[in-house]
């Protein structure tokens, strides 16, 4: 699996919830430190090879 890839994927995944959800709600990810944004990646990167590990 590319971590690039996995970078790019969670990020746009992130923007269409959030376009899904304007106007009615304001963008989450500006309310996050660099360092919980950073976590959720990490999350976000290791659920995607756990998942692919299982198929």
């Amino acid at each position: 699996m590319n971590i690039t890839q996995l970078r790019e994927d969670f990020y746009a995944h992130i923007r269409a919830i959030q376009a899904c959800a304007l106007p009615q709600t304001k963008p989450t990810l500006s309310l996050l430190t660099d360092e919980e944004l950073r976590e959720l990646e990490a999350c976000w990167i290791a659920l995607s090879v756990w998942k692919n590990q299982q198929d």
